[in-house]
């Protein structure tokens, strides 16, 4: 598991806002951590989810269709969380982001957090 690679992620059960059910997400996490995920004791990743409801703007990044990732979807910048390592289907990558972007994740991450 690397940072910028997409894997399906089970959110679980919807909760009010919440997303839910099995979907792609972007693992966002630092690869350092994701090394050493094995050795330590909480086996969180942080991630953001994917939606194929396409709304464009400052905080979605779009994704094309590609390898396994079968639609068109944003990557949620708003919607970073951390889950339990067990929720990644890790068997498959569904793809992987570009260089570019990767680059535009990470500024619309910056600008949301306020960084």
């Amino acid at each position: 598991m690397r940072r910028g690679e997409i894997y399906l992620v089970n959110f679980g059960k919807k909760y009010n806002s919440e997303f839910g059910k099995v979907r792609p997400a972007l693992i966002i996490q630092n690869d350092v951590a994701n090394r050493n995920i094995e050795k330590v004791h909480f086996k969180g990743v942080t991630l953001l989810p994917l939606s194929t409801n396409l709304a464009g703007g400052d905080l979605r990044v779009r994704v094309q269709g590609r390898d396994k990732l079968e639609k068109t979807s944003e990557i949620c910048i708003n919607e970073l969380c951390t889950l339990d390592l067990s929720r990644i289907k890790l068997e498959q990558v569904l793809t992987y982001l570009s260089d570019a972007e990767m680059k535009e994740v990470t500024l619309k991450l910056k600008a949301h957090l306020a960084l």
